[in-house]
């Protein structure tokens, strides 16, 4: 019989959090539990970790991941020095990637040497991590990203666990790499230097330049690590030799007070996890901590995954221009294309927004709202009155309403300002995206509104520069791109209403080159706070540029564009999907649908939104 009830999830919530406060070493700890994954060391925007929120309805297996993820979560709180990593990081983006994963190793390796009730948890989530991201099935180390495979491997090799069967074949594929194209790299080398933050960051940066993920000649001292005081670099790693010992057995006391403290936790935690031994276990629709996040974090600066291996190319960015909307046209002229825009969609915006209201009731529905009891301040817990009355001298007792954490989010709407989109399509997707942003902006989800097209037909100055210079072969991308700013996520609607209506300007809409769009709403939405990042493509057909597909491989830009889309679902955080209009966009993107006529946009806008919500 299962003993899965709303009081359970609440004591695991109380449990988890006492676990979180004892191993992170701070006793005033908040913990915020969300229904989003979060990468370990993200935290919300209190201030506070985030952990995967126990449900009503939860498999033992499950709750083991929710014990990993929470674990995982304070030891990064209690052993990283945020200010130190970053002051030893590289700045190359794939050697920080790979950097922050060897961090992350090290800190859940001081768990797991120490505790083997914490090792059992974040075993359990680095298995899940495997099988989910697909790694038992690839056969290929290529299709592995870096920053994945040192953390599974750096981890197991600090700590001498035997790899989970989930994470074998990672072994396989990246184990020979190790051996003979990178001299014999061992992890297990870092495991003296795994109580120092600093020391082991440096040899970090060295395995990772024998691995040539760190360029060789990116010397220490190149602006990212200085020394203070003029101390000399030997002078700080002999003093740090000479209380290694020291420094050892501190650590070795603390955490033997650690595991004594948590017994009292870890054994109501087991308790609870035992009553879901008959629940038939689900792992998948469990909601994962940060030890997903392969590629790139919310720290992530900017990149370009173009490709496949450099063979797309821009033969100048020279006349390449990002432009807000108020730049394009005076704002007479912004009144008078959004009038134009209202009153042409005006038999559509009853459905639009019948439409949006329905996807609002849907998020509001799922924002979770919990409450916190036995306070000093906030609201007068009523139920308790009856003890004061009964008993003047029993102190009042509050309650507070914790954080909405699905207001957390913030979605990117990228639009296809094509020449092909011109007329009815055009004016429904600027309609649809107007009343879909306005929806989210009611329900606290922010929302850009963004749109990608050509300075000009035919290549523009671009073409001409490159004949000028003697029509060089297979130049690449050959032509002048325009990105435009309808709507910046912080920006409210009522403020950028107007732009909406530069979508029906004469002579906007020209030529479309996917690929780079993508690129760019990417560089601009992963820069973003919010721990969930959603991207919807809005377009009517493939990646056309006359300019460039005349001089070059017919295919260049679609094979970029499957690149691109590739990167993005499998090595970032952002979700992405779309909707093709009349073309099937469903062979490029793995989350998509087609639509047969412009009218039915708005469905499916709203639609797909809240198909993605439904997957919180």
């Amino acid at each position: 019989m299962s003993h899965e009830t709303h009081d359970n999830s609440e004591e695991i919530k109380h449990m988890l959090s006492a676990t979180m406060r004892t191993l992170s070493g701070m006793a005033e700890l908040d913990i915020t539990f969300s229904p989003h994954e979060a990468p370990v060391g993200r935290l919300s925007t209190t201030g506070a970790p985030r952990v995967p929120a126990p449900t009503a309805k939860m498999s033992a297996e499950e709750l083991k991941l929710i014990r990993g993820c929470a674990d995982a979560q304070a030891l990064y709180m209690r052993h990283h020095d945020k200010k130190l990593h970053n002051k030893l990081a590289p700045m190359d983006i794939e050697a920080r990637e790979a950097f922050n994963a060897l961090e992350q190793a090290r800190c859940e390796a001081l768990g797991a040497r120490a505790m083997e009730g914490v090792k059992s948890n974040m075993n359990a989530v680095l298995a899940e991590k495997c099988k989910r991201a697909g790694f038992d099935s690839m056969k290929d180390a290529a299709q592995i990203s870096t920053a994945d495979a040192l953390h599974v491997m750096a981890r197991l090799a600090m700590t001498g666990e035997k790899a989970p069967n989930e994470a074998e074949n990672l072994l396989k594929l990246w184990q020979p790499l190790l051996e003979k194209q990178f001299h014999g790299v061992d992890f297990s080398a870092l495991i003296p230097y795994l109580n120092d933050q600093e020391a082991f960051a440096r040899n970090a940066r060295q395995i990772l330049k024998a691995m040539e993920v760190l360029p060789s000649d990116q010397d220490e001292d190149d602006g990212e690590i200085e020394q203070e005081d003029g101390a000399p670099e030997h002078d700080e790693e002999d003093n740090s030799q000479d209380n290694e010992d020291q420094d050892s057995e501190q650590d070795q006391n603390e955490q033997q007070d650690i595991e004594e403290e948590l017994e009292a936790s870890e054994d109501e935690l087991d308790d609870l996890e035992s009553q879901f031994d008959d629940t038939p276990e689900d792992s998948d629709s469990h909601e994962m901590s940060g030890e997903e996040a392969a590629g790139p974090s919310a720290q992530s600066r900017e990149t370009s995954p173009h490709g496949p291996h450099g063979l797309y190319t821009v033969y100048t960015t020279a006349f390449d221009e990002e432009v807000g909307a108020e730049e394009l046209a005076d704002q007479m002229e912004l009144s008078r294309l959004r009038d134009m825009l209202d009153k042409q969609l005006a038999s559509h915006a009853a459905v639009i927004t019948k439409l949006a209201n329905r996807l609002q009731r849907k998020l509001m529905a799922q924002q979770q709202r919990s409450w916190r009891f036995d306070l000093e301040e906030g609201i007068i817990h009523a139920p308790r009155l009856a003890r004061i009355i009964a008993n003047p001298t029993v102190p009042l007792t509050f309650k507070q309403e914790q954080e909405q954490e699905f207001k957390d989010t913030v979605v990117t709407l990228l639009i296809d300002n094509s020449g092909s989109m011109r007329g009815r399509p055009i004016g429904l997707a600027a309609m649809s995206a107007d009343i879909i942003a306005r929806t989210m902006e009611r329900c606290g989800i922010k929302v850009e509104i963004l749109g990608f097209t050509t300075r000009g037909w035919k290549g523009g100055k671009a073409r001409e520069l490159w004949m000028e210079n003697g029509r060089p072969p297979q130049p690449g991308r050959l032509n002048d791109i325009r990105h435009i700013i309808y709507k910046a996520a912080d920006a409210p609607m009522r403020r950028t209403r107007k732009n909406i209506g530069l979508m029906l300007k004469e002579g906007i809409l020209k030529e479309n080159i996917d690929g780079e769009a993508l690129v760019w709403a990417y560089n601009r939405l992963i820069k973003r706070r919010e721990a969930r990042k959603i991207l919807m493509v809005i377009s009517d057909g493939a990646p056309v540029d006359d300019s460039t597909l005349s001089v070059n491989p017919s295919n260049i830009l679609e094979a970029d564009l499957r690149h691109v889309i590739n990167w993005i679902e499998r090595q970032s955080p952002i979700e992405l999907s779309a909707i093709g209009i009349g073309h099937d966009v469903t062979r490029y993107y793995a989350r998509a649908m087609t639509i047969s006529d412009a009218d039915e946009l708005a469905g499916a806008l709203a639609g797909q939104l809240s198909d993605l919500f439904d997957d919180v």
